[in-house]
């Protein structure tokens, strides 16, 4: 194996490559919330963002040979945050008025 194989291989087996994902999704919510000030959008990004840590969550927990008990709360946590994030989305399309009507010709 080469060195990048080796070095890939070793950060992903001690759970490192999850810790750098979530590393990087934190760092993009950071942006985003500095970037929309709709307090609609914030709260989705920051589900979303949730979602994505517990998942992230679960797969570092899976690499470092954690119990499936804590790999499936990490899961279900992950879960439980997409449902936020939908209830949030599905609340500001529904705020959000209709276009008017094209005429017809």
């Amino acid at each position: 194996m080469t060195a990048i194989t080796e070095w890939l291989n070793a950060i992903a087996v001690s759970g490192r490559l999850a810790e750098i994902a979530m590393a990087v999704l934190v760092l993009e919510l950071a942006v985003f919330l500095f970037v929309y000030r709709s307090a609609d959008i914030r709260r989705t990004l920051i589900f979303n963002t949730l979602s994505g840590l517990a998942l992230m969550a679960a797969l570092r927990s899976a690499l470092i040979g954690h119990p499936a008990l804590v790999i499936a709360g990490f899961l279900s946590l992950g879960f439980v945050m997409h449902l936020g994030e939908l209830r949030f989305r599905h609340r500001a399309l529904r705020a959000t008025p209709a276009p008017p009507p094209t005429p017809r010709d």
